[in-house]
């Protein structure tokens, strides 16, 4: 396989990776039993008060930025980053294990928030809630998938020469 044909390869796998996650975690934010169940513990109309409040603000394109702004940071840090970390430290290493790419994929998006907490000193940082715990768990399946759907696209044979078989191949006849 050419560069360039390995280099399209890796950015289509990037792609996929990064967009398998962004669909995945907000759909496992939303169905996690513990998520529905504190949830469920506020009543349907005071979640439409939250959102009302949160855009009747003075002025509601500056509360919509802030969301776009942290959804986007949410986004790229834990759906995009720990992949593309990932495959660069694949590609330089020249590994091809499945367990790799799901494993260290997975272990940075879990470990983002707290490597962020950290950086910040804060005095919470080391003592983790059974909530924060348990998103950190959500978070890492998440890396863990994109990891899989970019091994799966880019890297279970990349840089793999396979015998070319038919009558130009190098086969001894014998």
């Amino acid at each position: 396989m050419g560069m360039f044909s390995r280099l399209m390869l890796t950015f289509i796998g990037l792609a996929c990776a990064s967009a398998a996650a962004l669909v995945f975690l907000p759909l496992a934010v939303i169905f996690d039993p513990l998520v529905q169940q504190v949830a469920s513990q506020v009543p349907a109309d005071h979640w439409l008060d939250i959102l009302w409040d949160l855009f009747s603000d003075e002025n509601p394109d500056d509360t919509f930025a802030a969301v776009l702004q942290l959804t986007w940071a949410v986004g790229v840090l834990v759906c995009i980053l720990p992949v593309t970390v990932t495959a660069l430290l694949g590609a330089g290493g020249q590994v091809r294990t499945f367990a790799f790419y799901a494993g260290a994929t997975g272990v940075l998006a879990a470990a983002i928030p707290w490597i962020l907490r950290s950086s910040r000193m804060a005095e919470r940082a080391l003592q983790p809630s059974s909530a924060e715990a348990h998103l950190t768990v959500i978070l890492f399946l998440t890396g863990a998938l994109a990891g899989s759907v970019f091994w799966l696209i880019a890297a279970r044979d990349a840089g793999l020469r396979r015998p070319a078989k038919g009558w130009m191949s190098d086969q001894s006849k014998g």
